[in-house]
């Protein structure tokens, strides 16, 4: 267990208390912002600004699901009696998506839980007398654009609400609006944010002048699905910003990333910093493990046994062009996984849990007493990266894991591991990308040479002699996978509603975007639906 800065910053001390998540709640707590009774020492000041971020600890939960599971690299399989929950994620998975299901509900209360609890503060720092109040206000504006612009990500048309004070029900902006308001705010208040780099100082976790920079980055990066018109230049100018700031640099260990101790990642732009005790959340490994997984880290918990690879994405991993290598020599992969001939991604062996399981004295075989009898694997637990269906009776080992984040011996629920939002090497192929798209030319030295510094220092693999859209994204999704980034990558490459595993061609794009749940809307007549739902 770590103790972070944020700790020290009484962050974690708000992670318990509710935010608001309907816009019409607000005023409930309005007549509480007074001089008298807010904010009057920097004690609590720096609490009350760190409720601001408490919304956050449920990115891995909102966000993942929806970023991830709709795409080509993660799938939840409906497993018998486990994970079928109405079937939400088959829809989710499929794009069928509806207005009452639970994933686009946890993601519209999570941005707005954070833009309502923002306003609050920002109303009582208006009316505080402490002399430091003012150093706060550019924070957590930008924090609130930062909200904003997963929102407009994910539903296209929200409601922009920044008084704290007006009880009016607000109306929908259209994705154009919610775009200028995002860009204006961040533009208007990043040079008064501290320039503070990688480290585990009293900003670890917060939002810095380079945060508020790689939001515009990804602002920028992903403009024309949200205006209908590119902005490669700007994007680029924020990249080279943090690229040019030499204060991160790729960890020669890709590994080092995601273990459980990487409050000091050189990546890492901006970090959630989880604690598995004092600030939960991250529970990545009771999703992906198998119940009988519990007895090979000595969990008190049983996992779940859901979320897994798709099949055709673990193998990607794997390229039988490529001269044999450091890491081993495979071409291919059988059905239940073992590998064939070609070079093997050294991230492939951090990512995912393949293959035979067992006890924490690492002899042991685990076994499934429950295994269905079609399995051809039998009761000894061995995760395969071959999934038989997606529903309604995948086999309960199936599936190659999710292990990108180190598992630990007597982990809790929640991990320790922190988990970063931005981090240094999605910058780099963000500017290879945009380097590419400019100039119309996929094989551009700089592009070509940003995506092999990263292959392979990361993968350990030969790099590339030439680029195309599809294979750039192939080799983006091997270095971000699990990110929560997937979904707006294949929108923008245009193939989010192909036919992939577990997907089939969606009719049109409308499910680009997600349904406003259906609560918001029975509470505020003033929302409206997006298209097609």
């Amino acid at each position: 267990m770590k103790h972070k800065s944020l700790t020290r910053y009484s962050l974690l001390v708000f992670l318990a208390a509710a935010s608001c998540t309907k816009l019409d709640e607000k005023a409930l707590l309005y007549d509480q912002v007074t001089e008298d009774s807010f904010y009057k020492t920097d004690k609590q000041l720096a609490a009350a600004v760190g409720a601001a971020y408490s919304s956050i600890y449920g990115y891995n939960g909102a966000f993942f699901n929806l970023n991830e599971v709709t795409t080509d690299e993660v799938v939840v399989p409906t497993r018998g009696a486990d994970w079928g929950d109405g079937g939400h994620w088959v829809r989710l998975k499929t794009h069928k998506t509806n207005s009452t299901d639970s994933q686009p509900a946890n993601g519209w209360s999570l941005g707005f839980g954070g833009v309502t609890t923002c306003n609050k503060i920002l109303a009582a720092l208006a009316v505080s007398k402490s002399p430091t109040a003012a150093t706060y206000v550019a924070e957590l504006k930008c924090l609130r654009a930062i909200y904003y612009y997963w929102l407009l990500d994910l539903f296209g048309n929200v409601p922009i609400t920044t008084d704290f004070s007006d009880t009016k029900p607000p109306a929908t902006k259209s994705r154009a609006e919610v775009y200028a308001f995002i860009e204006s705010e961040l533009l208007a208040n990043i040079e008064k944010l501290p320039k503070i780099g990688t480290g585990d100082g009293p900003y670890y976790g917060r939002v810095t002048y380079y945060v508020a920079e790689a939001t515009l980055a990804k602002l920028y990066l992903n403009a024309q699905t949200y205006t209908g018109t590119p902005q490669y230049d700007k994007a680029l100018a924020a990249c080279d910003v943090i690229i040019n700031s030499g204060k991160y640099t790729l960890m020669n260990n890709y590994a080092d990333n995601f273990s459980r101790n990487n409050t000091s990642s050189t990546e890492s732009i901006w970090a959630i910093p989880f604690d598995g005790v004092k600030a939960g959340g991250f529970n990545m490994n009771m999703e992906t493990l198998h119940l009988q997984s519990q007895n090979t880290y000595q969990m008190n918990n049983q996992p779940w046994n859901g979320f897994a690879s798709v099949q055709e994405f673990y193998q990607s991993y794997i390229d039988p062009a490529q001269n044999p290598g450091p890491q081993g020599t495979v071409v291919g992969l059988d059905p239940k996984g073992t590998p064939t001939t070609g070079t093997l991604d050294k991230r492939m062996l951090n990512n995912f849990l393949v293959g035979p399981q067992y006890q924490a004295d690492g002899v042991t075989p685990l076994t499934d007493g429950g295994a269905d009898v079609t399995d051809p694997n039998g009761p000894p637990i061995t995760f395969t990266p071959y999934i038989n269906e997606l529903q309604p009776n995948a086999w309960r080992q199936a599936g190659a894991r999710i292990g990108k984040w180190q598992f630990y011996k007597g982990m809790q629920t929640s991990l320790d591991n922190d988990l970063a939002i931005y981090r240094y090497a999605d910058i780099l192929l963000m500017k290879a990308e945009l380097l590419a798209r400019k100039s119309g030319n996929w094989n551009d030295p700089v592009t070509l040479a940003l995506v092999n510094q990263i292959r392979t220092v990361h993968g350990g693999v030969a790099p590339f002699t030439s680029l195309t859209p599809s294979i750039f994204l192939a080799e983006r999704g091997r270095e971000m996978f699990a990110e929560s980034y997937r979904r707006q990558d294949m929108i923008r490459f245009g193939v989010y509603n192909d036919a992939y595993r577990f997907h089939p061609a969606d009719p049109d794009a409308h499910v680009n975007i997600f349904p406003v749940p259906e609560p918001q809307i029975n509470a505020n007549p003033n929302l409206k639906q997006n298209p097609g739902y």
